[in-house]
């Protein structure tokens, strides 16, 4: 069993050719009952692509899938694969990151500035206060991908259904990523 990571990412040799498998993604998503809407970027020989649910599947929790392959040295490819949170998940960990910072130094500040003027720093009492308030928030990232496990392993399955469509091989775990 392996322990939960921040940002999971999977491997994956792949025998076929990189724009053999970011035309049978791009086939796949436009694909009738697709359950996967891909933004595909780059050019040949150097392509990625970020895979989300359907708008209609889409969750707060639901994660984005980034896929790239590369090149490997035999001639062969990987296909490297690695889930985050959507945009305005980060974007929300992001602003809360920053508004617990700012409170941390203005707790700190404040309450440094109680000591030299001989007053009572209760001030102080917001440093803990927000480094707890950081720990929660550092937690409820593992709570949101527990609850987005499932979308994360229809996402890991598209694209391992159109890997070995366009030529692959067995999927490789990464371990402590």
């Amino acid at each position: 069993m392996t322990t939960p990571r921040m940002r999971p990412v999977f491997e994956r040799p792949f025998t076929g050719t990189i724009e053999g498998f970011f035309g049978a993604l791009e086939s796949a998503v436009t694909a009738a009952g697709s359950e996967c809407r891909a933004t595909c970027f780059g050019h040949a020989g150097d392509r990625a692509a970020i895979l989300r649910r359907q708008e209609a599947d889409l969750h707060l929790w639901s994660p984005a899938l980034h896929v790239y392959v590369e090149p490997a040295d035999d001639g062969s490819a990987i296909l490297h694969g690695r889930f985050s949170p959507s945009s305005p998940v980060w974007t929300a960990f992001v602003a809360i990151y920053l508004t617990l910072t700012i409170g941390l130094i203005s707790a700190a500040c404040y309450g440094g500035a109680q000591i030299l003027l001989d007053e009572t720093p209760w001030a102080f009492v917001g440093v803990p206060v927000a480094l707890a308030l950081a720990g929660f928030t550092y937690g409820a990232a593992f709570i949101g991908q527990g609850l987005g496990s499932a979308d994360m392993y229809e996402l890991r399955t598209f694209v391992e259904r159109v890997a070995d469509d366009a030529g692959g091989a067995t999927p490789v775990e990464r371990p402590g990523d």
